[in-house]
């Protein structure tokens, strides 16, 4: 979108720097299955434990490595080096990964981690590194010093996860009238709903270092990285603002990060996830709609139907009676969860357009009766570029390889099924989220779904009991309608894998 031409995902190659156990790599890599991905972490039994479970699901594509951020290699040939079949050598990484380290590492180690993306970042490639950002973080500052004070004492992880939690239900179940008392109600709030995972990193951790984005943009720059953009461009929106607003940034300088930062101001950011490239690659910085087309699409926003409007599982919100939108809308929505071609949406919109005015779509007359083909596509283009970036819909470099229905032989993907089998608490689904099973019933359909198994089979093996084989006792009586419904939200979640 703007300007760079990275390497196509399909056929990347990645790195993470501080992958743990390898959830977020292990996940793009199931997705992504001619890329390659490599992962480096101190921590030895995460690499180890996300090894065992890529070999475990059958990915072949990646592999963790343990290794300290200060021990990266001066040259270029990480994973080559130390014996990985997936390093790259010459050119870099087409992507380099870092999620939640940037803020909870000293500062030595963080010079170390910028100067490691870009020694190890392909000319024309892009980095994703996130941090906790000012000024939202001073909100975040105050409940970490808070709950810090309460668990001075403690050492043992799992006590004082408790202490901090039953601190923070003190003080949101206090009606302390005090505004003030009332924000950081509402922040720990926010809080408890947090996983235990999540809240031990992020607000229990002995380093958590929030900067202002200017700041960020400046580290970067000393190891000559430049600021590409948010990796979601929704975040670089403000829509419906006042017109003060409006002229306070018109009046503002020419300057990207000047832009950025203020636009914190105004949200009171308190997280982000920013993408880089190399100081000297080419960017423009002019959105040009073109590109849209060479995106897979997808949805999850449902509605339209009789009012036009169409809304997200967030909450973001379109509205539209113009025939094409809701004819792409319409193809969205039931391909969910799978992602189309532009040219599957062009296909569905020159039907939707047929014999409607040409002046719906451009300005003057034109003598034709049908829509010119063009003017859809440029419409087209047009309308997906605006619900992107008002978080309608998302567009993607290929689409994930899952199926929105259950075939005759239902396969989940091998990672979920591994992962299942594992007993974690959530399974990677084929959109790169985590889905929690729910009961015992879809843990035991989940390592059913092999891809040899028909439905009968499915049913027999869970002790079905008009489907057993005769003389077989039933451990479980499952009907069809309660396998079908397992199905159908498994489809729904993007956990059935395509065939091959």
């Amino acid at each position: 979108m703007f300007g760079l031409r990275p390497a196509a995902a399909a056929e990347s190659s990645v790195l993470e720097l501080g992958c743990g156990d390898g959830g977020n790599l292990l996940s793009l890599a199931q997705a992504l299955p001619g890329a390659r991905f490599v992962g480096i972490d101190a921590a030895g039994t995460a690499v180890e434990r996300g090894n065992r479970l890529a070999r475990e699901g059958g990915l072949g594509n990646v592999e963790l490595l343990c290794m300290d951020l200060e021990e990266l290699p001066e040259g270029d040939q990480l994973g080559v080096a130390e014996g990985a079949g997936l390093g790259v050598a010459g050119g870099g990484f087409d992507y380099v990964l870092s999620h939640g380290v940037y803020s909870w590492i000293p500062p030595r180690v963080r010079v170390a981690l910028l100067a490691g993306v870009r020694r190890h970042l392909a000319p024309m490639g892009v980095a994703y590194v996130s941090y906790n950002a000012y000024p939202g973080s001073y909100l975040r500052d105050m409940a970490r010093d808070v709950l810090g004070y309460h668990v001075r004492d403690i050492s043992d992880p799992e006590r004082k996860l408790r202490a901090a939690q039953e601190l923070m239900q003190t003080i949101v179940a206090i009606e302390e009238p005090s505004p003030y008392a009332q924000v950081l109600r509402e922040h720990m709030g926010r809080m408890l709903r947090y996983t235990d995972a999540l809240l031990f990193h992020d607000d229990l951790a002995e380093i958590s270092t929030p900067f202002y984005f200017h700041e960020f943009v400046e580290h970067a720059e000393q190891h000559r990285l430049a600021f590409l953009s948010e990796a979601n461009l929704f975040e670089s929106q403000m829509r419906e603002v006042p017109d003060s607003a409006e002229r306070l940034m018109a009046g503002l300088p020419n300057d990207v990060v000047v832009r950025e930062q203020y636009l914190d101001f105004f949200k009171n950011r308190m997280f982000r996830q920013t993408l880089l490239c190399h100081a000297d690659a080419p960017i423009c910085r002019e959105l040009d709609d073109t590109q849209v087309e060479g995106f897979a699409v997808y949805s999850a926003a449902r509605g339209g139907e009789q009012d036009g409007v169409f809304e997200t599982p967030e909450g973001y919100t379109m509205t539209s009676s113009e025939p094409l939108v809701l004819a792409a809308m319409g193809a969205l929505q039931e391909a969910w969860p799978r992602a189309l071609s532009f040219g599957e949406l062009l296909e569905r919109g020159v039907a939707a357009m047929e014999g409607a005015a040409v002046d719906e779509l451009a300005e003057g007359e034109v003598a034709e009766d049908e829509v010119p083909h063009e003017l859809v596509r440029a419409r087209l283009r047009v309308v997906l570029l605006e619900a992107y970036l008002a978080q309608i819909v998302m567009l993607q470099g290929c689409a994930p390889p899952l199926v929105n229905r259950a075939g005759e032989r239902p396969r989940a993907s091998p990672l979920a099924r591994a992962q299942g089998a594992a007993g974690l608490p959530a399974v990677s689904s084929l959109l790169h989220a985590n889905v929690r099973l729910e009961g015992e019933l879809e843990q035991r359909v989940l390592a059913l779904l092999d891809g040899e198994r028909d439905r009968a089979g499915v049913l027999r093996e869970l002790g079905a009991g008009g489907d057993a084989a005769e003389g077989e006792v039933s451990r479980e009586k499952v009907s069809r309608e309660e396998l079908e419904a397992v199905l159908e939200r498994f489809a729904g979640v993007g956990l059935l894998a395509a065939d091959g």
